[in-house]
């Protein structure tokens, strides 16, 4: 199963050890917003554009809007935190 979460709190751990657990059995992959850009998890990152140019981190790869809603269709099960 392929599954994305959605992070926009870098203050709250919980979502990132639920996605680095889920990583050891399915294809798991996060998505960075707001200062959760500012996070460093174990598994395959995005990080929104705008949020990460504002910030100035350049750590993660970076989608736009269009690639953001792409991904949303893409994934099997979509986790908003």
């Amino acid at each position: 199963m392929k599954i994305l979460h959605i992070i926009r709190n870098p203050n709250d751990a919980t979502p990132l050890e639920i996605a680095e657990v889920q990583g050891r059995e399915h294809e798991v992959a996060v998505l960075l917003l707001h200062d959760a850009v500012y996070a460093n998890p174990d598994i395959q990152v995005f990080a929104c554009v705008a949020d990460a140019r504002v910030r100035g981190v350049t750590k993660h790869e970076c989608v736009d809007f269009k690639r953001i809603a792409q991904m949303l269709f893409e994934y099997d099960k979509v986790v908003s935190w």
